[in-house]
Protein backbone atom coordinates (compact mmCIF):
# COMPACT_ATOMS: atom_id res chain seq x y z
CA UNK A 1 0.00 0.00 0.00
CA UNK A 2 1.33 3.51 -0.80
CA UNK A 3 2.43 5.58 2.16
CA UNK A 4 0.89 8.77 0.79
CA UNK A 5 -0.99 9.95 -2.30
CA UNK A 6 0.27 13.09 -4.07
CA UNK A 7 -1.90 14.83 -6.65
CA UNK A 8 0.12 17.60 -8.29
CA UNK A 9 -1.34 20.21 -10.61
CA UNK A 10 0.98 21.83 -13.15
CA UNK A 11 -0.12 24.78 -15.25
CA UNK A 12 2.21 24.95 -18.26
CA UNK A 13 2.90 28.09 -20.26
CA UNK A 14 5.64 28.96 -22.73
CA UNK A 15 7.87 30.49 -20.05
CA UNK A 16 6.83 28.98 -16.71
CA UNK A 17 5.58 25.93 -14.84
CA UNK A 18 3.20 26.79 -12.00
CA UNK A 19 2.84 23.83 -9.64
CA UNK A 20 0.50 23.12 -6.75
CA UNK A 21 0.90 20.20 -4.36
CA UNK A 22 4.65 19.52 -4.48
CA UNK A 23 5.91 18.26 -1.10
CA UNK A 24 8.20 20.60 0.84
CA UNK A 25 9.27 24.20 0.20
CA UNK A 26 5.73 25.54 -0.02
CA UNK A 27 2.64 24.24 -1.70
CA UNK A 28 2.93 26.55 -4.71
CA UNK A 29 6.05 26.90 -6.81
CA UNK A 30 6.93 28.59 -10.11
CA UNK A 31 9.69 27.11 -12.23
CA UNK A 32 10.98 28.02 -15.68
CA UNK A 33 9.70 25.84 -18.48
CA UNK A 34 13.14 24.46 -19.29
CA UNK A 35 14.81 21.05 -19.58
CA UNK A 36 16.54 21.64 -16.23
CA UNK A 37 13.19 22.17 -14.47
CA UNK A 38 11.72 19.14 -16.20
CA UNK A 39 14.61 16.99 -14.97
CA UNK A 40 14.28 18.43 -11.44
CA UNK A 41 10.56 17.67 -11.24
CA UNK A 42 11.00 14.22 -12.74
CA UNK A 43 13.77 13.31 -10.27
CA UNK A 44 11.79 14.62 -7.28
CA UNK A 45 8.57 12.80 -8.15
CA UNK A 46 10.37 9.63 -9.18
CA UNK A 47 12.03 9.57 -5.74
CA UNK A 48 8.58 9.80 -4.12
CA UNK A 49 7.38 6.80 -6.11
CA UNK A 50 10.47 4.82 -5.25
CA UNK A 51 9.76 5.61 -1.61
CA UNK A 52 6.37 3.93 -1.88
CA UNK A 53 4.14 6.98 -2.43
CA UNK A 54 1.50 7.23 -5.11
CA UNK A 55 1.94 10.20 -7.49
CA UNK A 56 -0.29 11.61 -10.22
CA UNK A 57 0.61 14.78 -12.13
CA UNK A 58 -2.27 16.55 -13.88
CA UNK A 59 -1.70 19.03 -16.73
CA UNK A 60 -3.87 20.65 -19.37
CA UNK A 61 -3.32 20.29 -23.09
CA UNK A 62 -1.58 23.59 -23.82
CA UNK A 63 -0.90 23.58 -27.54
CA UNK A 64 2.31 21.59 -27.23
CA UNK A 65 3.93 23.52 -24.36
CA UNK A 66 3.36 20.52 -22.11
CA UNK A 67 4.96 17.87 -24.33
CA UNK A 68 8.56 18.17 -23.14
CA UNK A 69 7.57 17.95 -19.46
CA UNK A 70 5.21 15.08 -20.23
CA UNK A 71 8.02 13.12 -21.90
CA UNK A 72 10.43 13.78 -19.03
CA UNK A 73 7.92 12.66 -16.38
CA UNK A 74 6.84 9.51 -18.23
CA UNK A 75 10.45 8.51 -18.90
CA UNK A 76 11.08 8.84 -15.15
CA UNK A 77 8.11 6.56 -14.43
CA UNK A 78 5.83 9.30 -13.06
CA UNK A 79 2.12 8.87 -14.04
CA UNK A 80 0.99 12.03 -15.84
CA UNK A 81 -2.48 12.84 -17.14
CA UNK A 82 -3.08 15.46 -19.83
CA UNK A 83 -6.71 16.54 -19.55
CA UNK A 84 -9.14 18.61 -21.59
CA UNK A 85 -8.98 22.31 -20.53
CA UNK A 86 -12.75 22.67 -20.93
CA UNK A 87 -13.41 19.91 -18.41
CA UNK A 88 -11.07 21.59 -15.94
CA UNK A 89 -12.68 25.01 -16.40
CA UNK A 90 -16.18 23.54 -15.97
CA UNK A 91 -14.95 21.78 -12.83
CA UNK A 92 -13.63 25.10 -11.46
CA UNK A 93 -16.92 26.90 -12.14
CA UNK A 94 -18.88 24.11 -10.47
CA UNK A 95 -16.83 24.73 -7.32
CA UNK A 96 -17.26 28.51 -7.48
CA UNK A 97 -13.66 29.22 -8.54
CA UNK A 98 -14.27 31.94 -11.11
CA UNK A 99 -10.85 33.60 -11.07
CA UNK A 100 -8.34 32.41 -13.65
CA UNK A 101 -4.61 32.86 -13.16
CA UNK A 102 -1.70 30.48 -13.60
CA UNK A 103 -1.56 29.79 -9.86
CA UNK A 104 -5.31 29.29 -9.62
CA UNK A 105 -5.22 26.94 -12.61
CA UNK A 106 -2.53 24.82 -10.93
CA UNK A 107 -4.67 24.59 -7.79
CA UNK A 108 -7.74 23.64 -9.86
CA UNK A 109 -5.75 20.94 -11.68
CA UNK A 110 -4.69 19.45 -8.35
CA UNK A 111 -8.30 19.38 -7.11
CA UNK A 112 -9.48 17.96 -10.44
CA UNK A 113 -6.97 15.14 -10.11
CA UNK A 114 -8.06 14.35 -6.56
CA UNK A 115 -11.74 14.27 -7.53
CA UNK A 116 -11.67 12.57 -10.93
CA UNK A 117 -8.42 10.59 -10.80
CA UNK A 118 -7.87 10.74 -14.61
CA UNK A 119 -5.97 7.97 -16.31
CA UNK A 120 -2.31 8.66 -17.14
CA UNK A 121 -1.68 9.71 -20.73
CA UNK A 122 0.89 7.54 -22.52
CA UNK A 123 3.61 9.10 -24.66
CA UNK A 124 3.04 8.29 -28.35
CA UNK A 125 5.59 6.14 -30.12
CA UNK A 126 8.33 8.17 -31.89
CA UNK A 127 7.02 7.41 -35.39
CA UNK A 128 3.42 8.21 -34.45
CA UNK A 129 4.55 11.41 -32.72
CA UNK A 130 6.36 12.46 -35.91
CA UNK A 131 3.28 11.60 -37.96
CA UNK A 132 1.05 13.69 -35.68
CA UNK A 133 3.36 16.70 -36.07
CA UNK A 134 3.36 16.35 -39.86
CA UNK A 135 -0.43 16.13 -39.98
CA UNK A 136 -0.88 19.12 -37.66
CA UNK A 137 1.57 21.20 -39.68
CA UNK A 138 -0.15 20.31 -42.96
CA UNK A 139 -3.47 21.36 -41.47
CA UNK A 140 -1.97 24.73 -40.50
CA UNK A 141 -0.53 25.26 -44.00
CA UNK A 142 -3.88 24.34 -45.58
CA UNK A 143 -5.59 26.93 -43.38
CA UNK A 144 -3.05 29.48 -44.60
CA UNK A 145 -3.77 28.47 -48.21
CA UNK A 146 -7.48 29.05 -47.64
CA UNK A 147 -6.87 32.45 -46.05
CA UNK A 148 -4.50 33.56 -48.84
CA UNK A 149 -6.94 32.36 -51.51
CA UNK A 150 -9.73 34.44 -50.02
CA UNK A 151 -7.48 37.51 -49.77
CA UNK A 152 -6.30 37.16 -53.37
CA UNK A 153 -9.79 37.87 -54.68
CA UNK A 154 -9.82 41.33 -53.07
CA UNK A 155 -6.44 42.68 -54.18
CA UNK A 156 -6.77 45.38 -56.83
CA UNK A 157 -3.07 45.99 -57.46
CA UNK A 158 -1.64 43.74 -60.16
CA UNK A 159 1.77 43.70 -58.46
CA UNK A 160 0.17 42.68 -55.17
CA UNK A 161 -1.75 39.93 -56.92
CA UNK A 162 1.47 38.58 -58.39
CA UNK A 163 3.22 38.55 -54.99
CA UNK A 164 0.22 36.91 -53.32
CA UNK A 165 -0.12 34.38 -56.14
CA UNK A 166 3.54 33.38 -55.86
CA UNK A 167 3.20 32.95 -52.09
CA UNK A 168 0.03 30.91 -52.58
CA UNK A 169 1.73 28.65 -55.13
CA UNK A 170 4.61 28.05 -52.70
CA UNK A 171 2.15 27.12 -49.94
CA UNK A 172 0.29 24.70 -52.21
CA UNK A 173 3.57 23.06 -53.17
CA UNK A 174 4.38 22.70 -49.48
CA UNK A 175 1.01 21.02 -48.88
CA UNK A 176 1.77 18.49 -51.61
CA UNK A 177 5.27 17.89 -50.24
CA UNK A 178 3.90 17.32 -46.75
CA UNK A 179 1.39 14.80 -48.11
CA UNK A 180 4.28 12.82 -49.60
CA UNK A 181 6.20 13.00 -46.30
CA UNK A 182 3.12 11.75 -44.43
CA UNK A 183 2.73 8.73 -46.73
CA UNK A 184 6.45 7.91 -46.45
CA UNK A 185 6.26 8.13 -42.65
CA UNK A 186 3.32 5.71 -42.55
CA UNK A 187 4.97 3.27 -44.95
CA UNK A 188 8.22 3.46 -42.99
CA UNK A 189 6.63 1.77 -39.97
CA UNK A 190 5.39 -1.80 -40.36
CA UNK A 191 2.52 -1.58 -37.86
CA UNK A 192 1.25 1.82 -39.02
CA UNK A 193 1.49 0.68 -42.64
CA UNK A 194 -0.49 -2.50 -41.90
CA UNK A 195 -3.26 -0.60 -40.11
CA UNK A 196 -3.44 2.11 -42.75
CA UNK A 197 -3.64 -0.43 -45.57
CA UNK A 198 -6.56 -2.18 -43.89
CA UNK A 199 -8.36 1.14 -43.40
CA UNK A 200 -7.85 2.09 -47.06
CA UNK A 201 -9.77 -1.01 -48.11
CA UNK A 202 -12.92 0.87 -47.04
CA UNK A 203 -14.20 3.05 -49.89
CA UNK A 204 -13.91 6.69 -48.83
CA UNK A 205 -10.68 6.31 -46.84
CA UNK A 206 -7.56 7.46 -48.68
CA UNK A 207 -3.91 7.81 -47.65
CA UNK A 208 -4.36 11.06 -45.67
CA UNK A 209 -7.55 9.98 -43.90
CA UNK A 210 -5.98 6.67 -42.91
CA UNK A 211 -2.92 8.57 -41.62
CA UNK A 212 -5.20 10.78 -39.50
CA UNK A 213 -6.92 7.75 -38.01
CA UNK A 214 -3.79 5.75 -37.16
CA UNK A 215 -2.17 8.87 -35.69
CA UNK A 216 -4.99 10.41 -33.67
CA UNK A 217 -7.08 7.32 -32.85
CA UNK A 218 -4.66 4.52 -31.85
CA UNK A 219 -7.47 2.86 -29.89
CA UNK A 220 -9.25 1.99 -33.15
CA UNK A 221 -9.77 -1.76 -33.32
CA UNK A 222 -9.46 -2.34 -29.56
CA UNK A 223 -12.79 -0.97 -28.26
CA UNK A 224 -16.48 -1.77 -28.68
CA UNK A 225 -18.72 0.11 -31.09
CA UNK A 226 -20.17 2.35 -28.38
CA UNK A 227 -16.79 3.03 -26.79
CA UNK A 228 -15.09 4.04 -30.03
CA UNK A 229 -18.04 6.24 -31.05
CA UNK A 230 -17.95 8.01 -27.69
CA UNK A 231 -14.18 8.48 -27.86
CA UNK A 232 -14.43 10.10 -31.30
CA UNK A 233 -17.32 12.32 -30.20
CA UNK A 234 -19.92 10.66 -32.43
CA UNK A 235 -22.16 9.23 -29.70
CA UNK A 236 -25.46 11.18 -29.43
CA UNK A 237 -26.30 12.45 -25.96
CA UNK A 238 -29.86 12.58 -24.62
CA UNK A 239 -31.43 15.97 -23.81
CA UNK A 240 -34.56 14.90 -21.95
CA UNK A 241 -36.29 16.51 -19.00
CA UNK A 242 -39.64 15.34 -17.61
CA UNK A 243 -41.96 14.81 -20.55
CA UNK A 244 -39.67 16.72 -22.91
CA UNK A 245 -37.69 14.61 -25.36
CA UNK A 246 -34.97 16.77 -26.82
CA UNK A 247 -32.94 16.23 -29.96
CA UNK A 248 -29.91 13.98 -29.44
CA UNK A 249 -26.68 15.73 -30.35
CA UNK A 250 -23.01 14.73 -30.42
CA UNK A 251 -20.60 16.53 -28.12
CA UNK A 252 -16.92 16.44 -27.19
CA UNK A 253 -14.53 13.80 -28.45
CA UNK A 254 -11.58 14.19 -30.79
CA UNK A 255 -12.16 16.90 -33.37
CA UNK A 256 -9.32 15.78 -35.65
CA UNK A 257 -10.81 12.30 -35.87
CA UNK A 258 -14.27 13.68 -36.64
CA UNK A 259 -12.82 15.86 -39.40
CA UNK A 260 -11.20 12.82 -41.01
CA UNK A 261 -14.41 10.80 -40.72
CA UNK A 262 -16.42 13.66 -42.22
CA UNK A 263 -14.26 13.54 -45.35
CA UNK A 264 -14.51 9.72 -45.42
CA UNK A 265 -18.31 9.92 -45.20
CA UNK A 266 -18.50 12.72 -47.79
CA UNK A 267 -16.61 10.61 -50.33
CA UNK A 268 -18.38 7.43 -49.23
CA UNK A 269 -21.80 8.91 -49.98
CA UNK A 270 -20.85 8.69 -53.66
CA UNK A 271 -18.81 5.51 -53.80
CA UNK A 272 -19.58 3.39 -50.72
CA UNK A 273 -22.81 1.36 -50.98
CA UNK A 274 -23.13 0.84 -47.20
CA UNK A 275 -22.95 4.57 -46.42
CA UNK A 276 -25.10 5.58 -49.38
CA UNK A 277 -27.87 3.13 -48.43
CA UNK A 278 -27.87 4.38 -44.83
CA UNK A 279 -27.94 8.02 -45.91
CA UNK A 280 -30.81 7.51 -48.38
CA UNK A 281 -32.81 5.58 -45.77
CA UNK A 282 -32.43 8.31 -43.14
CA UNK A 283 -33.11 11.17 -45.53
CA UNK A 284 -36.23 9.35 -46.73
CA UNK A 285 -37.47 9.32 -43.13
CA UNK A 286 -36.76 13.04 -42.74
CA UNK A 287 -33.72 12.56 -40.49
CA UNK A 288 -30.18 13.95 -40.83
CA UNK A 289 -27.79 11.41 -42.23
CA UNK A 290 -24.21 12.73 -42.35
CA UNK A 291 -23.34 12.20 -38.68
CA UNK A 292 -24.91 8.73 -38.80
CA UNK A 293 -22.74 7.91 -41.83
CA UNK A 294 -19.64 9.12 -39.98
CA UNK A 295 -20.54 6.87 -37.04
CA UNK A 296 -21.28 3.94 -39.38
CA UNK A 297 -17.90 4.41 -41.09
CA UNK A 298 -16.15 4.50 -37.72
CA UNK A 299 -17.86 1.31 -36.54
CA UNK A 300 -16.90 -0.51 -39.75
CA UNK A 301 -13.30 0.71 -39.57
CA UNK A 302 -13.13 -0.41 -35.95
CA UNK A 303 -14.33 -3.88 -36.98
CA UNK A 304 -11.81 -4.02 -39.85
CA UNK A 305 -8.88 -3.46 -37.51
CA UNK A 306 -10.33 -5.73 -34.84
CA UNK A 307 -10.65 -8.66 -37.24
CA UNK A 308 -7.60 -7.83 -39.32
CA UNK A 309 -9.59 -8.47 -42.52
CA UNK A 310 -10.11 -5.95 -45.37
CA UNK A 311 -13.55 -4.49 -45.91
CA UNK A 312 -16.03 -6.67 -47.80
CA UNK A 313 -18.37 -4.49 -49.93
CA UNK A 314 -21.03 -7.23 -49.78
CA UNK A 315 -20.85 -7.56 -46.00
CA UNK A 316 -24.08 -5.63 -45.35
CA UNK A 317 -26.02 -7.71 -47.88
CA UNK A 318 -24.64 -10.94 -46.42
CA UNK A 319 -25.50 -9.81 -42.91
CA UNK A 320 -29.08 -8.99 -43.95
CA UNK A 321 -29.44 -12.39 -45.62
CA UNK A 322 -28.18 -14.06 -42.45
CA UNK A 323 -30.73 -12.13 -40.39
CA UNK A 324 -33.54 -13.17 -42.73
CA UNK A 325 -32.43 -16.80 -42.47
CA UNK A 326 -32.43 -16.63 -38.68
CA UNK A 327 -35.91 -15.06 -38.61
CA UNK A 328 -37.22 -17.71 -41.00
CA UNK A 329 -35.75 -20.49 -38.88
CA UNK A 330 -37.37 -19.04 -35.77
CA UNK A 331 -40.77 -18.87 -37.47
CA UNK A 332 -40.50 -22.50 -38.55
CA UNK A 333 -39.66 -23.68 -35.04
CA UNK A 334 -42.17 -21.48 -33.23
CA UNK A 335 -45.01 -23.23 -31.29
CA UNK A 336 -47.64 -21.61 -33.50
CA UNK A 337 -46.29 -23.49 -36.54
CA UNK A 338 -45.73 -26.78 -34.73
CA UNK A 339 -48.03 -29.70 -35.70
CA UNK A 340 -50.42 -30.99 -32.98
CA UNK A 341 -49.28 -34.08 -31.08
CA UNK A 342 -52.48 -35.98 -31.92
CA UNK A 343 -55.52 -35.47 -34.09
CA UNK A 344 -58.54 -33.85 -32.40
CA UNK A 345 -61.44 -36.12 -31.47
CA UNK A 346 -64.40 -36.16 -33.91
Amino acid sequence: MPCQVHHIGVDVSTAHLDTHGLPGRGVRRRLPNSPESHAELAAMLSALRQGGDDVLVVMEASGGCERALHHALVEAGVPTAIVNPKRVRDFARSNGWLAKTDRVDAKVLKAFGETNRPRPTPVPEPVRAELMELLDYRTQVMAEVLARSQQLEHYRSEAMREHAGAALAALKAQVDSLAVDIEMTVHGDAELSRRAELLRSFKGVGPLISADLVAFLPELGTLTEKQIASLAGLAPFARDSGTLRGVRRIHGGRAKVRRALFHAARVGLRWNPALKALYDRLIGRGKPGKVACMRKALVILNAILKTGEPWDPDFEAKKEEARKAVRAARRETSPANAEPACAPAV
